[in-house]
């Protein structure tokens, strides 16, 4: 139940559709257990420490707000969709995903508890989900979270993206039961700011984040972490199947 909760927040904006076509279930889906990794390099190296700077702006920042795209491909199902809108979080407890298109669509982390609103895939209903289902959108206190002990990291390229020089660094984690199978994050040299995110889900699917406009210690919407199920919607209480919040 868990792996396919996690399965679904991690294809937002549109998960119900790609998920339907996947056939496939998550857990099934599951790598298996990683050959040994070589030693790391001095890019490496360098890489961890600009990750391990990019978990401590993310987890200290008081608040933040960014626009994004996001876009989601799988080959087996030959779908691709994207969406566009505004993140935003405040300490490593709360964040949102606020979208423009499709419009009225929302992923919003209380505190508690996960609610992903999708009226664009699936009206007339919205998921409650424990908070540590989010673990693929979840940056702060989940994708950035001790680095070293969860990830096998190595280095990326380095790039520019909007004007900044970014470094990828790529992250695999160490232990089966992740939100995604790879992640590759391009990070910001300067500020360790994330400019991308890519995630190899294990359905299948690449989804793909791009943040910009990045502003710390912004001033946000009183109700960005406010979600009021509409009248007549159907709520799915997952959170309450699994045991209420679950703490990444």
């Amino acid at each position: 139940m868990i792996a396919r909760a996690r399965a679904l927040v991690a294809l937002v904006a549109l998960a119900a559709v790609v998920l339907a076509g996947t056939g496939v279930d998550a857990q099934q889906a599951q790598p298996q257990a990683p050959t040994p990794a070589a030693a790391p390099t001095r890019a490496d190296t360098a890489a961890l420490r600009l990750l391990e700077r990019s978990a401590a702006a993310y987890q200290g920042a008081r608040t933040l707000r960014a626009e994004f795209t996001q876009r989601i491909s799988n080959p087996r199902t030959r779908t691709a969709f994207e969406s566009v809108g505004e993140f935003f979080q405040r300490g490593a407890t709360h964040f949102a995903f606020k979208f423009s298109k499709p419009p009225e669509d929302r992923i919003v982390s209380d505190g508690e508890v996960l609610w992903l609103y999708s009226p664009s895939t699936a009206r007339g209903q919205v998921y409650k989900l424990p908070r540590g289902a989010g673990a693929g959108m979840d940056l702060a206190s989940s994708v950035l979270k001790d680095p070293a002990r969860r990830y096998t990291v190595t280095a990326g390229a380095d790039t520019v993206i909007d004007g900044r020089a970014v470094r990828a660094v790529v992250l695999v984690p160490k232990a089966q039961g992740m939100a995604f199978m790879r992640a590759v994050l391009w990070l910001d040299v300067q500020n360790a700011l994330v400019r991308r995110a890519e995630f190899a889900e294990a359905t299948g699917a690449t989804r793909t984040l791009e943040f910009r406009n990045i502003r710390t210690g912004a001033s946000l919407p009183r109700d960005a972490f406010v979600f009021v199920p509409p009248a007549g919607v159907r709520v799915i209480d997952q959170a309450a199947m699994m045991g209420g919040s679950t703490r990444p």
